[in-house]
């Protein structure tokens, strides 16, 4: 009989949790160790789960714990070196976006993970809500014809009490990035996934709303163009108000519109989604072939309004686990969760040298791409 896959989670804020209650109950799963740098909150957590051992030290749990795999969702700046240790020992690493906020360290942990033979992926759970699973199916079957153009957005709300939630949020130095980095991501990646591989961005980014209190981007866009000639735009903003972790406005009714997603194709049809507001499931619109009003009416009755956590999330944890079990690549990789941030991270660049930045990026540019965020390397 096959042993229970041994699983710890690595940092334990609020997806901390979820990444826990969603491991814990997956058959043939062990949760064996919660790790937090607060051994009470690692001892209180573990309460809720028979089995799982508290720990303030990654080093210690790593020798103990006998484990395969770790969930990682400690802050931004956080997750390179407890998913490092785990890949250098053996142990397979799920990372929550972003993979990490140096594009030098996502090399390193990509590196690590092909030489070692673990698997690495990055938390990106709106690929497993049904109607991006649709929009996906749609492009791969062709029936879109060549993929010609996409536009991704994020018109999002954020307001100072958001920011002022944990002392990371908000700055380069905490968080490494804003509403491109900590938001946007999800979809720049969902971008990725529909078009394929990214081979130059062109970006601007400001801090317009909110500068009183962070020094992130709270405005960006970007051209981004694919491999098959494919060209997409990219608007981001937290400049909204009631949106996401904001008190309502007093003085504005208008809700933050969420994200949206399109893809255009050369016959003349179009797929997309929208997520209205931001954490509930997304719906497909537009959505432009012969017949498709009843489909899209019975996905709407069935799928929108609903939360999309913690129920996305545990599907691509179950998706990891397997994957780790079967010894087989996860669905979403490391190097997925590099080229998301290979992408933002030229929208940094291209905006200090006023120019469009070739992708992949060469080391030069990945360094001078970390040092505008991260300092010096």
């Amino acid at each position: 009989m096959t042993r229970d896959l041994r699983v710890a989670v690595i940092g334990l804020g609020r997806f901390g949790a979820v990444h826990a209650e969603a491991a814990a109950a997956l058959p043939g799963v062990a949760l064996v160790g919660l790790c937090s740098r607060t051994l009470s909150r690692a001892q209180g957590l573990a309460e809720r789960f028979p089995g799982a051992r508290a720990y303030d030290s990654v080093e210690r749990m790593l020798a103990e714990a006998d484990l395969d795999a770790v969930l990682v969702a400690t802050p931004h700046k956080q997750h390179f070196d407890p998913a490092i240790q785990a890949i250098r020992a053996g142990v397979a690493a799920l990372v929550e976006k972003p993979l990490t906020t140096s594009l030098t360290q996502a090399h390193e942990l990509v590196a690590a993970a092909d030489e070692a033979g673990v698997a690495l992926g990055t938390i990106f759970q709106r690929r497993f809500i049904p109607a991006a699973q649709r929009m996906h199916e749609a492009i791969v079957q062709g029936r879109l014809g060549r993929v010609v153009a996409a536009e991704c957005l994020a018109h999002l709300g954020r307001d100072r009490s958001y920011y002022e939630q944990d002392d990371w949020r908000g700055s380069w130095a905490g968080e490494g990035g804003g509403v491109l980095l900590t938001m946007a991501i999800h979809y720049v990646d969902m971008l990725n996934w529909m078009l394929g591989t990214p081979t130059s961005v062109y970006g601007r980014w400001a801090t317009l709303k909110h500068a009183d209190y962070v020094d992130v981007e709270d405005v960006a866009g970007g051209v981004v163009t694919y491999q098959n000639g494919a060209i997409a735009t990219i608007g981001a903003v937290t400049t909204f108000e009631n949106g996401f972790a904001s008190a309502p406005s007093p003085t504005v009714a208008y809700r933050a519109p969420g994200f949206r997603l399109a893809v255009h194709g050369s016959v003349g049809h179009s797929v997309g989604l929208v997520e209205n507001p931001e954490l509930t499931q997304a719906v497909n619109d537009p959505w432009t072939f012969d017949g498709a009003a009843e489909d899209l009416a019975r996905w709407r009755e069935r799928e929108e309004g609903r939360s999309s956590v913690p129920e996305f999330h545990g599907l691509q944890i179950a998706e990891f686990l397997d994957a780790v079990r079967a010894g087989r690549p996860p669905a979403i990789t490391g190097r997925d969760g590099m080229a998301a941030l290979e992408v933002i991270k030229g929208v940094y660049l291209s905006q200090a040298r006023q120019a469009p930045i070739t992708l992949p990026m060469s080391d030069d540019d990945r360094r001078a791409a970390d040092h505008l965020t991260e300092g010096a390397e």
